[in-house]
């Protein structure tokens, strides 16, 4: 779990003004963001903003948690919106024929408005099972919002020692995002809720009973060819947007980012993208992975592939477009916080997990 200490640092530099704040992780202590103005012209230097960036530590660990086999307990947990017992009927049966024994968060059933419980209830419900060692992987209930309102108050140490996969995306790329940033391995993929495509369903299986070596697509229009090895991480383009600032801030230096988002319209997008490029992060990773982006509204905007080449352009690196990852029915599973050969060929473009 990140460190809620923080130091924050006032320094002169001639006529500047120089402010830092700095995030501390438990094996990883790095600077995330700097920026100085001009007392006379109030203005921003890039100059020192980048230099502190790139001071930003790589993570090198690689915690994984055991993979699962038949007779594993594991735990669905609502981190976000409320769900009732309908809805996790057909996943919950899913897990069950995969040979798991399934046990629900005390929260599960419960709402408070659009959440899954009070807060304390959903803290509590999360933090039992990430602190019982008999569980060995939590299956999120569905997303929606809310998974970031508890953030700072889980402890998520346990899972340094006792690593289990924790599986989600949407709201929940929050979650899985501070996860990393711990060097701790977790699963962008379906949800209890949304166990109902068959495919997705025994890709996410084999990527947790530890089937999976390789995913791949065929190489479009809107890839850019090249080899990159790194962390793949990220998740929900939004989700990472707004963590943007925060102690659990996505740490993609050196890495391979993955993005992918829902119903938003596609300046939006082209406004989160930017917001990664300002802040320096784009110029940091070694490839991008493009996931589904449905049930977007381009109105009067460029269209998704153009705003997205533009973003990716002057780059250099290999982009793989078009992954069926993200919020439509077929949602195939990736393990994120692990380190992958990324390949983008003539024909093929394939995500290697070592």
């Amino acid at each position: 779990m990140i460190s809620t200490r923080k130091s924050v640092y006032l320094l002169l530099l001639g006529t500047f003004t120089s402010c830092t704040k700095e995030y501390i992780t438990y094996e990883n202590e790095y600077v995330t963001n700097q920026y100085v103005t001009n007392k006379s012209e109030n203005i921003y230097n890039k100059e020192y903003y980048s230099t502190i960036l790139s001071q930003q530590q790589e993570i090198t660990e690689d915690i994984r948690a055991p993979y699962l086999k038949a007779g594993d307990t594991v735990a669905i947990c609502a981190t976000s919106n409320y769900v009732n017992e309908l809805e996790m009927a057909v996943g919950k049966a899913v897990l069950q024929k995969w040979g798991l024994n399934v046990v629900e968060a005390d929260n599960l059933y419960k709402q408070d408005g659009r959440y899954a419980g009070t807060v304390g209830e959903r803290i509590e419900g999360l933090q039992k099972m990430i602190d019982n060692p008999n569980v060995k992987a939590i299956f999120t209930a569905r997303g929606g919002y809310g998974c970031a309102q508890i953030m700072d108050l889980m402890d998520l140490k346990p899972m340094i020692n006792n690593p289990k996969w924790v599986i989600g995306y949407s709201d929940v790329s929050v979650l899985l995002i501070a996860l990393n940033n711990m060097g701790i391995e977790s699963v962008h993929g379906p949800m209890v809720k949304s166990l109902t495509d068959e495919l997705s369903n025994e890709q996410l299986r084999k990527t947790l009973f530890g089937e999976v070596d390789a995913i791949s697509i065929t190489t479009n229009n809107n890839c850019v060819k090249g080899t990159a090895e790194g962390r793949l991480v990220g998740g929900n383009l939004s989700m990472i947007y707004s963590l943007g600032g925060t102690l659990f801030d996505l740490n993609a230096k050196g890495a391979i980012l993955f993005i992918e988002d829902t119903g938003d319209d596609n300046y939006a997008v082209d406004r989160m993208l930017t917001n990664l490029k300002l802040s320096g992060k784009l110029d940091y990773i070694k490839g991008i992975v493009i996931g589904q982006f449905i049930n977007m509204t381009q109105g009067s905007d460029k269209t998704l592939e153009e705003i997205i080449s533009e973003k990716v352009a002057g780059l250099n690196i290999p982009v793989m477009y078009g992954l069926q990852s993200g919020h439509d029915t077929r949602n195939l599973a990736l393990y994120l916080g692990r380190n992958i050969k990324l390949e983008v060929g003539e024909e093929a473009s394939t995500i290697t997990f070592k």
